[in-house]
């Protein structure tokens, strides 16, 4: 970097470190944030210091102002472990408690029993400890939500956990393992004497704890635990208010800053108190957790494919820093969707390093103003994906210049792009589906873990493969032969055998995994398995009408019209017959009788003794099918208290009614 560079530099950075502390320190209307601040300041440092002789007199720093491990079982939990939904906003909280207070009232609820508990959301390791006959059985990590780690004998030396408890009722108790600051400020000192790298944050250290094989370690660490939440067939309780002191007089540990509230602003005010406070903690808040109160109404919200209804996290703001926009690229994604991703100087924020950050679109580009070369704010959206959050624009110097998609798709061997704008406004950039980088990215997609999961075929080998001219369909993976493999540098002869007997291997694959092979727009896993719990075979899913998507729970209507449309297409019914001549599709039997089979149901209103989850789980191990919505080919309406609007249209259609008491006569096996 020249001379005449760094100066520039240096004085565009304490001019403006200048215009941010007068507007923080004397006018209180600060532009960024304290982390981004100290980016800026710790920037100009370290070039004063490279650069002594460009340094200003009068500067600024002058003023002192989240796979099993081996070595642990697998374990099964008792009760599906989901994950929150996020809001980051006080605008996104409010639409989640207008959907909340929509859902009550046409589940047929009054607006006067809508509360909210407020909790801190602890950042540590979610841990089920599952209790019979008032003994602890077994403990266990969330893994994928439904098997995680038996850590049982490490779970059994943290001192908040009772061994024992007076109720005898099988629950399993949920909450958050974690370790004190001060903890991991002595463990990472003790580990640089060791020459051993430091743990990133408390969570990593709670993490990395909990999966040691020596119990002596763990107990030595002595770990922390905050429980916010029952799992049980037998144990109701009303309210989660009631079911936190439960948990308190049973011998567990609550967290104690937690409020019971009926409005929006009341969560704000209690949010915006603990941004400043979340730090003087011993342990890591992250957000908020907002749930639903009443008992009865989170059963009648329910869940989405993912998450709860009945609660959302509300983040805190992401940690950040300042980087420099070195360079725009783009990504076609496997549907085609070109996607332009900002490649940053690097920076360490919350524990890693992050060099890239999605940009979504061109529409987000010009939202913020950016040009390559700019300085930039990045925080982690959700903590998790690096995001630009702002452009630093009195740094520009006049190298700066407007990134162009048309041009960087030409340099990346793209000759043909389409813009298209999508139903919610956002303007689009497509290459054809039939380019080579889209086969590419699409066959990678379908023989990944999460689909087929060809062990030893990632990206690198298809492309080897696509670039030979030995694959152009993702049918033709399965078409290769020894000749075929071994020719190419990527493979000796063990690595040639090893592909071949992956290939073979996936040749039979559960339902919901082939259907994630197809890389239906908007269809990932979860959406799979949706398709896979309602359709008996591939037959029935592909023939499925664009209502029959839709009623599915889960299945909003951009994806059930994608997947309508996938299968319309001549090309895609093509190489769907053709792939069905290689690959064997096991169909799960569900255990239990037949007797909803070929009956579609919907749930309305609430249940004496039984959530309407737990009933459609049964109505589908039995065979039925279960809608969000009535209409002239429902069966048969299930209503319990409370049951709303849906309940009069069936009425009107003429479709039949069922209380509880009429299911135990019709259908005894479900009740």
């Amino acid at each position: 970097m020249k001379d005449r560079d760094v100066h520039k530099r240096i004085q565009n950075l304490t001019e403006e470190i200048r215009r941010h502390a007068d507007l923080y320190y004397r006018k209180d209307q600060p532009e960024i944030s304290d982390e981004a601040y100290d980016a800026l300041y710790h920037e100009l440092l370290e070039l004063e210091a490279a650069f002594p002789h460009l340094k200003d007199p009068a500067s600024p720093t002058h003023r002192v102002g989240g796979k099993i491990l081996e070595g642990f079982a697998k374990a099964t939990h008792r009760f599906p472990q989901w994950s929150f939904d996020n809001v980051f906003d006080v605008d996104e909280l409010m639409a989640w408690d207008a959907r909340v207070r929509k859902l009550a009232h046409e589940a047929g609820f009054n607006e006067s029993i809508i509360d909210y508990l407020v909790e801190l959301k602890i950042d540590g390791l979610k841990v089920i400890l599952d209790y019979e006959d008032g003994v602890f059985v077994r403990g266990a990590t969330r893994g994928d939500g439904e098997i995680g780690e038996d850590v049982t004998e490490n779970l059994k030396t943290i001192r908040d956990i009772p061994l024992t408890i007076d109720e005898l009722r099988p629950i399993s108790v949920v909450g958050e393992a974690w370790i004190e600051k001060s903890s991991l400020e002595k463990i990472n000192a003790a580990r640089e004497v060791e020459g051993l790298p430091a743990y990133a944050n408390p969570r990593n250290l709670a993490a990395g704890t909990l999966r040691q094989l020596d119990t002596a370690i763990v107990a030595a660490r002595k770990l922390r635990t905050f429980v916010y939440d029952i799992d049980s067939d037998e144990l109701v309780i009303d309210t989660h208010d009631d079911e936190l002191k439960f948990l308190e007089v049973s011998g567990f540990l609550v967290n104690e800053h937690r409020i019971l509230v009926s409005s929006v602003q009341d969560i704000q005010d209690f949010y915006q108190s603990w941004i400043g406070k979340r730090h003087q903690q011993n342990y890591g808040v992250d957000g908020l957790v907002i749930k639903v109160n009443n008992r009865a109404l989170r059963e009648a919200l329910g869940y989405t494919a993912k998450a709860p209804r009945f609660a959302i996290a509300y983040k805190f703001p992401a940690e950040e820093q300042t980087s420099q926009v070195l360079d725009i690229i783009i990504q076609v994604g496997r549907t085609g969707v070109i996607t332009p991703v900002a490649v940053l100087k690097p920076v360490l924020i919350d524990g890693s390093t992050v060099s890239r950050a999605t940009l979504h679109n061109m529409d987000e580009i010009q939202r913020l103003g950016l040009m390559i070369g700019d300085t930039v704010i990045v925080e982690k959206a959700g903590d998790i994906i690096p995001k630009i959050k702002q452009v630093l624009v009195n740094l520009r110097n006049g190298s700066e210049h407007a990134f162009d998609i048309k041009k960087a798709a030409k340099e990346g061997g793209i000759s043909k792009i389409r813009k298209e704008i999508s139903n919610s406004g956002v303007t689009m950039w497509y290459t054809d589906v039939d380019t080579d980088e889209v086969r590419i990215r699409s066959i990678a997609y379908a023989v990944s873990k999460k689909a087929l999961n060809i062990d030893g075929m990632g990206e690198k080998q298809v492309r080897t493969f696509f670039e030979a001219g030995l694959i152009k369909h993702l049918v033709d993976v399965f078409r290769l032969d020894y000749d075929d493999v071994i020719s190419l540098p990527l493979f000796k002869e063990r690595a040639t055998t090893n592909l071949l007997n992956a290939i073979d291997e996936a040749r039979t694959q559960a339902f919901a995994s082939f259907i994630t092979a197809l890389g239906i727009t908007h269809v990932g896993e979860e959406i799979a398995e949706l398709y896979a719990d309602t359709f008996a075979t591939m037959d029935d899913l592909r023939s499925a009408s664009y209502d029959d998507l839709v009623a599915i729970y889960g299945v909003g209507p951009e994806i059930a019209a994608a997947t309508v449309l996938y299968f319309a297409d001549q090309e895609h019914s093509t190489e769907l017959d053709e792939l069905l001549k290689e690959i064997t599709i096991i169909y799960e039997k569900k255990e239990g009788s037949s007797v909803c089979a070929g009956l579609t149901f919907v749930l309305t209103g609430t249940l004496p003794s039984l959530g309407r989850d737990e009933l459609a789980r049964r109505i589908k191990d039995a065979g039925g099918k279960v809608s969000s919505s009535v209409s002239k080919n429902t069966d048969y309406v299930i209503a319990g208290e409370n049951p709303g609007s849906k309940l009069d249209k069936a009425q009107n259609l003429g479709v039949k009614v069922l209380d509880e008491e009429a299911v135990r006569k019709q259908f005894p096996s479900l009740l």
